[in-house]
Parts: C-alpha cells; structure tokens; sequence
C-alpha cells in the first residue's frame, strides 16, 4: 500500500498522521445520507486500483427510537459496512479539494511510491459522486458489485426464502427528518388515502409479470403512521407479501440489496441499497436522490408506466 483514500468534510492536519478523526453525521444525518458517498468512493477506488479508508462513524441520526444506544447503533452500521479502516500511521497526508485530472495523475505516481501516502478528499463528496456517475458501467459491473456487496457483514435474521423476492422500500414520516418542504417535495412519504391505489397498481404489474412464478414481496419500512395491513390482504396462493416493519435499518439494508428485484422509494437509503443490488431495479422518474441508478427500470407516480 503506498495510496490510499478518504472522504472527509474536514480539512486534514498533523493529528491525520496517527488518527483520521471519525465521519461525524452532526445528530441530523441518516444512514443513506452519510454512507452514501463513502461507499461510492469504496466502488471509486476498487476501480483505480488503489486503497481506501474509512475511520468510523459518530453522532448519527435515527438511534433514539431504534430501541439500541447511540453507540451500540454506530456499531452495527459500522460492522455492517465492513469499510477497510487502515489504523497504520500515515507518512503524508496530503488534501484534495478536487477530483479532477490532477487528482488522478498524483495517484497514478505515487502507486508505487515507498512513503504511505494518505489522500483526503475534502468535501469532494458531490465530485465524487460525479465521477461515479460519469463512469457508471464501468465502475458498477455486476462482478464488483457484488464483491463489494458480498463483504458485507450481517449476523441477524436472514429471512428470505425460496421463491422471488421482491423487496419494496416504502417511506413515511419520521420524527427526525426535516420536513419534506423543506428539503424536497419529491420524497412521496406513504399516506393510506392518498398512496394506496398507486401501490396497488404496482403490486398488480408485479403480479402480472410473475405470472406462475411463486414470489414474495417483502416491504420494508416504519410504522410511525401505518401498520401496512392493507398490503398483507393483497396476497394470493402464489404472491405472498411480508411486513419487515421498524426492523434495524442494516436488516432492511442486507435484504434490499441482495432481493431479486428492488423497488425503491425516493431516499438515499435506497440508494445505498441500489449500489449494492446488481439486480433489476425500480425507480421512481424524478428519482433525485443520486445521480444515477444502474440497471432501472423508471415508474410514473401512479405505477402504470414503466420504462427503461
């Protein structure tokens, strides 16, 4: 190892030579919003051939109504992830604010270079991001995709069965967002009266295009205002539907990324889902949560409209 890189909003300084301070989500980011990026950068940097690190997380949103303490919460995201955190002291550590030609000529000779040499791109998350988006079939093949998937590291209940397993992220209100219209209309949280006959009109066309074949529709989600039941009266001999509601969110995140087909809400957790899923997809078309979605099948509002 003589390159290797991070993604910090911090800027470095000499302490970054023993220690990378810990990613901090300031007690208002979630899951997606903050792994999202560290694992493209994950995909980022298998492509180039170089090393990565990620030195842990703190102060990330969602714990208080997960029934586990802060610490413990962390830990399992963090053992989850399964991210390389290289604790080896650094001969250099050097910054990058942009992740452009200069930034990939550096890296390209200094590989093999004797010194340890940390990178850290700061506050490059959306450039990095960009990068990824540029080049989405040749950094998400389904060989590396699933070689990233397969590192990850889950100990609880894995439930799904025999059948096609459909996993369905459906979103609702949680008392630690910021308000939808403040952030973006377009996050199309569940509500029964207004939401309801558009899930059916999808779980129709899924139906319709599993035909004979036994499949199970897995819907993952909270019950901050629904309990679902509407969805388990739709289930038939051949198409069964199971509620993982309020489940640790790695448990949603393990299922969701390794289900036949993903159907995504409009969320950087589902995201996050997505890059690890190198099955078919669907998004929603004014999917704005990430820059790009591989292998997707895009859906109207109203689920009778699907297209490529």
């Amino acid at each position: 190892m003589s390159v290797c890189l991070t993604l910090s909003n911090k800027v470095s300084d000499e302490s970054w030579k023993k220690k990378v301070p810990a990613i901090d989500g300031f007690g208002t980011e979630g899951i997606g919003s903050m792994m999202q990026y560290h694992l493209l950068l994950e995909f980022l940097t298998d492509f180039l051939g170089v090393d990565f690190t990620y030195p842990g997380s703190t102060n990330f949103a969602h714990h208080a109504y997960s029934g586990y303490s802060e610490q413990e919460y962390i830990a399992l995201i963090d053992t989850f992830f399964n991210f390389p955190n290289i604790t080896e002291e650094w001969d250099e550590v050097i910054d990058f604010t942009e992740v452009n030609d200069n930034l990939f000529s550096f890296i390209e000779s200094n590989k093999n270079n004797k010194k340890r040499i940390l990178i850290n791109l700061s506050n490059c998350h959306r450039q990095v991001e960009g990068i990824c988006s540029q080049n989405t079939s040749k950094i998400f093949t389904k060989e590396r995709i699933d070689k990233i998937k397969d590192n990850l590291i889950f100990t609880g209940k894995k439930y799904f069965d025999s059948n096609i397993n459909i996993s369905l992220h459906i979103r609702t209100a949680n008392p630690n967002d910021i308000p939808s219209e403040v952030v973006s209309p377009y996050r199309e949280k569940y509500n029964f009266e207004k939401d309801f006959n558009r899930y059916l009109n999808l779980i129709n066309f899924l139906k319709e295009n599993a035909k004979e074949q036994k499949s199970t529709l897995h819907i993952h989600s909270q019950g901050f205002t629904t309990n679902f039941q509407e969805f388990v009266e739709l289930k038939t001999d051949i198409f069964d539907v199971q509620l993982h509601i309020d489940d640790h969110p790695v448990s949603d995140l393990y299922h969701m990324s390794n289900a036949d087909l993903l159907i995504m809400s409009n969320s950087s957790f589902s995201w996050v889902a997505s890059l690890l899923n190198s099955n078919q997809k669907v998004v929603r078309d004014n999917f704005i949560n990430g820059s790009f979605v591989h292998n997707a099948i895009k859906a109207n509002y109203n689920f009778t409209e699907f297209s490529h």
